[in-house]
């Protein structure tokens, strides 16, 4: 039989520490004598704790399978466990960054927190928590931090079966924006200056004929350009993927915020026989015709760039200038989306797409204020 009980707990509060009296409602069912069902929750208003009983009462006399005291009892630490491992065991496994934000929440105090006693001021504690780390995140990361962590409590309840949603956190939005503890990335418009091009070719040129690195940076450099491609997708290619008489290759798994895997398309080797040429010049080594590790591609392209002086440009900018120069070159937004992979054009254009006005001015071939103008 269900029943409920309303604790009054008294709370020291503020500079004062004025103490402020709250009231903790606990939903029990028993069954022969063993307790299988318990759920707390603490309100400032007596009513509104008694009123939230009722409703879950309500809800497990209409038929809701109690849970047992052991699901109960789980704290948010362990779903995390539990969600990374099941994802990771299907076809749509976690990406590196959802890893890592997960096992970022996991180090701090709301990992310890039962999932039946998870507020929105639990979420917020959180964020400050983060905020004022050593590492000291960005609002972005954070939002990144929030959204992932809401995933793990949105499927929480059909994958486990665990009594839990992503209210605590979408209650939370609104004072996490009004402090600014999230917030959205920043729209990035880096491109290539002029001569950066010629600059960043060459020395990596004299980077590997300098060091004898197995890492052809340079060809590299040309593919990201060339293909959109980002750096891990160049690095996964493979050689009987290649189909050099119709100048095209299959990209496997590519990028995608739902559907990663079996994601392949054929992607179309531009540059007028240059971007095929690069991946012909690559010694056979492999089923992969670049074997190597994206993150050494990338460390070493900022190795380079900081020794030449270039600031704010990352590997990722490289995605955007190729997008942007077959813009400029008459290509049309969807002819673009089907090679930087993009499903939806508004991404594309939003994000990659970022257009020199110069380069406007090379297509305009008529006269200013002309007959033929008008």
């Amino acid at each position: 039989m269900a029943y409920f009980t309303i604790e009054t707990i008294q709370n020291s509060a503020g500079v004062n520490k004025i103490k402020k009296t709250r009231y903790r409602a606990t939903v029990r069912v028993k069954k022969s004598g063993k307790l299988i069902f318990n759920k707390k929750k603490t309100f400032d208003y007596k009513a509104a704790a008694s009123k939230w009983a009722k409703e879950q009462i309500k809800i497990l006399e209409n038929g809701e399978t109690p849970l047992s005291e052991e699901t109960q009892s789980m704290n948010l630490g362990e779903l995390i466990d539990r969600y990374i491992h099941k994802v990771n065991e299907s076809r749509n496994p976690l990406g590196r960054s959802a890893r890592y934000s997960l096992r970022q929440v996991k180090k701090y105090d709301l990992a310890n927190i039962r999932l039946s006693e998870i507020e929105s001021k639990h979420i917020i504690d959180f964020c400050n928590d983060r905020m004022n780390s050593p590492h000291k995140p960005q609002p972005q990361t954070i939002a990144s931090d929030i959204s992932f962590l809401r995933a793990v409590l949105f499927h929480a309840k059909s994958m486990f079966g665990v009594d839990i949603n992503d209210k605590s956190i979408i209650d939370s939005y609104p004072t996490l924006k009004r402090l600014k503890m999230i917030s959205r990335s920043n729209t990035r418009e880096r491109r290539l200056n002029s001569g950066e091009y010629d600059q960043i070719l060459n020395s990596m040129k004299e980077y590997e004929n300098r060091l004898k690195t197995q890492i052809p940076y340079s060809a590299l450099f040309e593919m990201s350009l060339l293909t959109c491609l980002r750096i891990s997708e160049i690095c996964n290619l493979e050689w009987e993927n290649l189909l050099p008489d119709r100048k095209l290759i299959r990209v496997m798994n590519r990028k995608h915020p739902t559907h990663k895997q079996g994601n392949n398309m054929l992607l179309p080797l531009l540059g007028r026989g240059r971007a095929l040429a690069l991946i012909e010049e690559q010694p056979r080594t492999s089923n992969l015709i670049f074997p190597y590790n994206p993150r050494s591609v990338t460390a070493g392209f900022r190795r380079i760039i900081r020794d030449l002086g270039i600031t704010e440009l990352r590997y990722h900018d490289l995605r955007r200038e190729g997008c942007s120069r077959l813009i400029e070159q008459g290509y049309s937004l969807s002819q673009v989306a089907s090679v930087s992979g993009h499903k939806d054009l508004k991404v594309l254009h939003n994000i990659y797409v970022t257009i020199f006005p110069e380069s406007l001015l090379e297509l305009d071939n008529l006269p200013i204020l002309s007959d033929e103008a008008i």
